[in-house]
């Protein structure tokens, strides 16, 4: 009996690790890399607002990534930062306020010809983007237990409110994880800036690997379509690095401006 049991759970582990398949996203990449607006079109236009990403979307993008985290509140607004100071008018911290308390904090324009916003909820934002857009939804985490707006992402996801087809990210493996719990159909993609953390591909089997720019390598790359994942390299804004990329055949590129390769 004994010898059963540890038959089986050999069997099951051996295909929990090494027999996944992840989410497919061909239908979203044709023969050269799709490009993902870098929170919008920031070189210009608050970044993380409704009309940076409207901006973007005009220039040509079908694909954009934005950030997320959560006020005090439970809402899920878009920005980059939990600092109020880093990229807007306000003070204090994000989390440490209710939605209603950030309402009149205004984000920064790089251009004086745009105005500056008003931090956004990620609803608002999705709700004006047209339905055929790839969302990359990138969650931002205090720490490694920060699971709240993972939490709340999913049941946007779940219920409907969020209609485009959706990636989310996260540094943070455990955000990914609990996505994959609540919301098992929506792609999730790891991301890092170090190689070091890999190993954690076979065991929360995410859907697609997000390196950043200066540590992918075409054996990268290769190893991952050779699991089924997408990857979507961050943050490339030269011609060079997107020929490069072009090359080592990666699926995205996260960049803040648009050209063709």
């Amino acid at each position: 009996m004994i010898f059963l049991l540890i038959t089986i759970i050999i069997m099951v582990t051996v295909k929990y690790i090494f027999f996944w398949k992840p989410i497919k996203f061909i239908d979203f990449y044709g023969t050269t890399p799709i490009l993902f607006a870098h929170r919008g079109a920031p070189d210009k236009i608050p970044e993380n607002t409704s009309s940076s990403f409207e901006a973007a979307i005009k220039k040509g993008f079908k694909a954009i990534e934005v950030d997320v985290c959560s006020t005090l509140d439970g809402q899920v607004v878009c920005t980059h930062n939990y600092d109020l100071e880093r990229e807007t008018d306000g003070n204090g911290f994000v989390d440490e306020n209710n939605y209603r308390d950030i309402q009149n904090v205004r984000t920064k324009a790089k251009s004086p010809k745009y105005n500056m916003e008003s931090i956004p909820l990620l609803i608002d934002v999705t709700r004006a983007l047209p339905k055929n857009v790839l969302v990359n939804i990138e969650i931002k985490t205090k720490n490694m237990w920060d699971i709240g707006t993972a939490v709340r992402v999913a049941k946007l996801i779940r219920t409907g409110r969020v209609i485009q087809k959706v990636i989310v990210s996260s540094f943070n493996p455990l955000v990914l994880f609990i996505i994959k719990m609540l919301e098992r159909k929506t792609g999730t993609g790891f991301l890092f800036y170090k190689t070091n953390k890999l190993w954690l591909i076979q065991l929360l089997h995410f859907d697609c690997i997000h390196p950043e720019g200066g540590v992918v390598t075409r054996d990268i790359v290769e190893k991952a379509h050779k699991r089924g994942q997408a990857v979507n390299v961050w943050t490339v804004d030269s011609m060079s690095g997107k020929k490069w990329l072009e090359k080592i055949n990666v699926d995205g590129i996260i960049t803040n401006y648009y050209s063709d390769i």
